[in-house]
């Protein structure tokens, strides 16, 4: 495959002047070779945080994948049709050339690669200059990084485990730095052996990642064993490996109150949801969370698009552009989420003008530059896919529900759920994700893992989106042309 196929610029070659003897032999003290990138520890550890910038790019955590993958799910409404702001992406309509599919495939494949150039580098003398156990830290962090970007890239890209047991096409599974023009050629793995290479991805980053760091914003923004155990439990969920959930999940879940992790970073579900979306963003909710500041802003922020914009905003005190606003049979519309609820304040209301009463996501709410801190993963994630798989094994479970009533109540103490079936305890949980988690890009993930429909959207005043079954085409994206042109093995 001969094209720019995800070839990662880790280094920063700064050129200064020089005399016409360093022209011919330049040696520039400013040079970040590829070797030298990896010479001592502090370089080592500044590509380390490379790799987390790169997951945290603009085509991926840091907006494209959530806002794309939330335009999809029915509670969004997107303003702007454009193709190059989620447009097609809200219209189930992309193909294989839309900037959409290329984007996110291309800055997932970048994240991957970038772990790959990191972990073939530092196996070279990386253990000599960090000792083993920074070492082993080090390579951990990069392989969590790596593993859970093909997890993010199946539930766009491949059909659903659930569907076949995971038989169907997944994706190409590159374990080798590309580096320069050669050939790319390489087929698609099943779903189910991606997911099993995450997997092991997980398990030797939780053996591997460090307790606990120092700090607070390191506990929340680079990867510890809480992590791994976290993620885990949202790969085996989309498998249906209910009984491997309810396992990592012991490991962070007491089986009663208080719901607090018991070894290395004490995750726990925090007291006041607001505070999880407020600065400084290191509440121990947060598992995982993608850091940004004035100075490192994901060009397109998650605030920006889904705040509104101009007189739409009036009295918010800060604006974006108004891509998308929630669509209203969505998830505001759930008759069990009340007024009253804390998760309300989430949800902002257009005061007057021709859009007056339109419903916009402020959980990125800071306004320009856009700065505010994106969960990847939260305790109570851990804690609804613990009840979905006690729920899944054994009917109307007791410890599910008061996992169910326990997110519920953190935000809404006058409703206590009581379901008598499997089916309506499901469900119960299914919408509670739904309410928890808006805005977040976890609700195309529970509808494609689950094999339901990607529901119909049609906004007041606006042209209907029919819904889209797993049957299908465009249930799933295609791989985008950027691929196919040039690996001759799909």
């Amino acid at each position: 495959m001969k094209k720019r196929f995800y070839i990662i610029p880790l280094l920063l070659f700064v050129i200064t002047s020089c005399d016409y003897d360093d022209k011919l032999n330049p040696v520039p003290s400013t040079l970040v070779s590829e070797i030298t990138a990896f010479e001592n520890v502090g370089r080592i550890n500044n590509q380390v945080n490379g790799l987390y910038a790169t997951f945290k790019g603009g085509g991926f955590w840091g907006s494209q994948y959530i806002y794309y993958s939330e335009s999809r799910a029915g509670n969004f409404v997107a303003t702007n049709l454009n193709p190059t702001r989620g447009g097609l992406s809200y219209q189930m309509s992309v193909d294989a050339s839309t900037g959409d599919v290329d984007n996110v495939w291309t800055q997932g494949y970048q994240i991957i690669n970038a772990c790959n150039l990191f972990i073939e580098r530092l196996a070279i003398n990386g253990e000599e200059l960090l000792g083993a156990n920074v070492y082993q830290n080090y390579m951990a962090e990069a392989r969590f990084l790596r593993g859970i970007t093909y997890y993010y890239l199946l539930h766009l890209y491949a059909q659903p485990y659930l569907k076949d047991d995971g038989a169907s096409p997944g994706l190409p599974l590159r374990l080798e730095a590309n580096t320069g023009l050669k050939d790319y050629n390489m087929p698609r793995s099943t779903v189910k052996q991606i997911y099993e290479f995450v997997i092991q991805e997980l398990d030797f980053a939780e053996q591997n990642l460090p307790n606990s760091y120092s700090s607070a914003l390191s506990n929340t923004t680079r990867a510890h064993k809480n992590t791994a155990i976290a993620m885990k439990t949202n790969v085996y969920l989309a498998m249906g490996n209910y009984a491997a959930v309810i396992r990592e999940s012991d490991k962070l879940v007491p089986n009663s109150s208080p719901y607090k992790a018991t070894t290395g970073v004490a995750n726990q579900l925090e007291s006041n949801v607001l505070n999880v979306f407020s600065a400084p963003y290191t509440s121990n909710e947060s598992i995982f969370s993608m850091p940004f500041s004035s100075n490192d802003v994901p060009g397109t922020s998650l605030g920006n698009a889904y705040l509104p914009d101009g007189a739409n905003a009036s009295g918010l005190g800060a604006a974006g552009t108004g891509d998308y606003y929630l669509l209203e049979s969505g998830v505001v519309a759930d008759p069990d989420w009340k007024t009253t609820d804390t998760r309300r304040n989430f949800v902002f209301a257009t005061p007057a003008g021709t859009a007056a009463g339109r419903l916009w996501c402020v959980k990125y709410k800071m306004g320009t530059p856009f700065a505010d801190y994106i969960p990847v993963i939260r305790y109570a994630q851990v804690m609804l896919n613990l009840a979905e798989a006690l729920a899944q094994q054994n009917g109307t479970d007791a410890r599910a529900i008061q996992l169910l009533n326990a997110v519920r109540n953190r935000s809404d103490q006058t409703t206590t759920f009581s379901p008598t079936t499997k089916a309506e305890l499901l469900d119960l949980i299914f919408r509670e994700r739904n309410i928890e988690f808006f805005g977040e890009g976890i609700r195309n993930i529970d509808l494609v893992r689950q094999l339901k429909p990607i529901p119909a959207k049609s906004p007041r005043g606006g042209s209907p989106v029919p819904e889209v079954k797993p049957t299908d085409p465009n249930y799933i994206w295609p791989l985008p042309t950027s691929e196919t042109l040039y690996n001759k093995d799909l």
